[in-house]
């Protein structure tokens, strides 16, 4: 028999060889910031739904996601206002879904096209510029766009009219909306990890970190098959993420269950997996990685 030592001894080898050491996320660099534009999630009125500054050569992702319960159709509009005597500079990512009545498809579609895009250089007249989104009634309107103006800029989300705030409207600002996190791997090892949880000091507005990203670099032996599989913890969910560059995405399966969500070989310069809690469905969801 064993004596307590070398049991003990033993039984540390054998677990950490089983389960690799979960590195907790760290915000990157980029001093950029979200805008998390929901609320209220339901237009019930026309107005102003989302209305704040943009700073000079700051970066902002913005989040929103609206589900139109009026009956009628109109226009979701995302505007930029600036100095009306000079003109509009600024770059942008944009991830706009088409209305849809499921807000799962909504909200999958609008990350998938934002993970997808390029940034682009627009230059707005009169020191302002808009985007629209046609909405009919009950359908959702969902989108992820970031912004970097070359001035100071105005920010108003509307539907049909800006010419009053509706009830209940507020943006939540989160700094540094980027986390990354080592995922070291060797076989036989497990790293399990979750998103959409909000942190410690974030606002009480938050039930998830919608628009926020998160980047796992997975460190693991080159040429190692590494499956990356996910299950929602909150309610049904799935997921939308770039795997060194190449987008993959899921359907939407019920609480708990699990699923694939993609398998990749790890390359000389390892493997990258981004990917973003999207709206229309619940968080966390928990993520784990092991060789195969």
């Amino acid at each position: 028999m064993l004596g307590i030592k070398p049991f003990f001894v033993l039984l540390v080898s054998v677990l950490t060889v089983l389960f690799a050491p979960i590195v907790l996320p760290r915000p990157a660099l980029a001093a950029d910031k979200l805008l998390f534009c929901n609320n209220p999630e339901k237009i019930t009125v026309p107005g102003t739904h989302a209305d704040t500054m943009l700073r000079a050569g700051q970066t902002y992702t913005i989040f929103f996601h609206y589900n139109n319960t009026t009956r009628t159709r109109g226009n979701l509009v995302l505007a930029l206002s600036g100095d009306a005597n000079k003109t509009l500079k600024f770059s942008a990512r944009k991830g706009f879904a088409n209305a849809h009545r499921d807000p799962t498809i909504a909200g999958r579609q609008a990350m998938a096209r934002f993970l997808s895009a390029p940034t682009k250089p627009y230059t707005g007249k009169k020191g302002g510029a808009h985007f629209a989104m046609n909405v009919g009634a009950r359908q959702t309107a969902s989108g992820v766009v970031t912004v970097t103006a070359k001035s100071d800029v105005r920010l108003r989300i509307y539907w049909r009219h800006n010419k009053w705030t509706v009830p209940g409207a507020r943006v939540v600002a989160i700094d540094s909306p980027r986390r990354e996190v080592d995922v070291l791997l060797s076989k036989g090892a497990i790293n399990r990890h979750r998103i959409g949880v909000p942190e410690a000091g974030m606002s009480k507005h938050l039930d998830g970190t919608y628009g926020m990203m998160y980047s796992f670099k997975v460190d693991a032996p080159m040429g190692s098959r590494v499956r990356v599989s996910f299950s929602p913890r909150g309610g049904q969910a799935g997921m939308v993420g770039s795997v060194n560059g190449a987008l993959h995405q899921t359907g939407i399966i019920p609480a708990t269950r699990w699923k694939v969500f993609c398998e990749a070989v790890v390359g000389a310069n390892g493997l990258t997996l981004t990917t973003s809690p999207f709206g229309g469905v619940f968080y966390p969801v928990e993520l784990v990685f092991k060789i195969i």
